[in-house]
């Protein structure tokens, strides 16, 4: 069950979102350089924390939050099973209830951003599946204003969202001072629209970087970019 990566496993049976491609190619894009301290908002199962851990210092500390109290034991059962247990800690805290003593280095988020479906939910009537995946108890708004407050002034803050939605983001963001340094656009195949953005927003701000990238190639098979990007995790790149 879950997910096998090189150098972990992560069991998603009781969390609201299972592992996707969003987050697997959000945690591959993110670079972890000169951090100290990452904090992962909606964790889930622990993925992108795990997946940083992976690629960052011993020294490096991960914090995880989630609302979801079973996400969060799965989290925490999935890092002791992983090399970096010491690093990662998980608890289970809104964003907005967040303290940390310190200000992150390094913040990421897959966030929710459908917005509220009265009528599925009305067939999908669990209220952690709804939270993971509509804007109902953390807004965008809400989410960029917290992580301006927590992030270190020289930080970086790491998120995926819809290509429709990514222009409203990445406008409040800079109204808090938060500017998208580099966004990497993303289309399922050839001649396809971009459906997903990959963005890095920093207080310093500097030209924006904008790439793109195609996740299949025209006969299906993952494309040459897509495996250069997520090969330190796939199993079979």
């Amino acid at each position: 069950m879950g997910f096998t990566c090189k150098q972990f496993t992560v069991d998603d049976s009781h969390c609201a979102m299972k592992v996707g491609t969003d987050s697997l190619m959000l945690g591959s894009w993110v670079k972890v350089k000169g951090a100290n301290k990452i904090l992962d908002i909606g964790t889930g199962c622990g993925l992108l924390a795990i997946m940083l851990a992976q690629k960052s210092p011993k020294t490096c500390l991960i914090d995880g939050i989630d609302i979801d109290a079973d996400a969060i034991q799965q989290a925490k059962n999935n890092a002791l099973k992983s090399p970096w247990s010491q690093q990662l800690h998980f608890s289970q805290v809104s964003l907005q209830n967040h303290t940390a003593s310190a200000k992150y280095d390094l913040i990421i988020s897959n966030p929710p951003y459908f917005t509220e479906n009265i009528s599925a939910n009305k067939i999908h009537t669990q209220v952690n599946r709804q939270r993971a995946r509509q804007i109902l108890t953390l807004d965008h708004q809400t989410l960029l204003q917290h992580v301006a407050l927590l992030l270190d002034a020289h930080g970086c803050f790491y998120c995926v969202l819809p290509i429709q939605g990514a222009e409203l983001f990445r406008s409040f963001a800079q109204s808090l001072g938060l500017h998208c340094v580099h966004r990497l656009e993303i289309a399922t195949k050839p001649q396809a629209e971009a459906s997903r953005v990959l963005m890095a927003f920093s207080f310093n701000q500097t030209p924006q970087q904008i790439q793109h990238l195609t996740i299949y190639t025209s006969d299906g098979k993952y494309s040459a970019d897509y495996v250069s990007l997520c090969k330190d995790y796939y199993l079979h790149f």
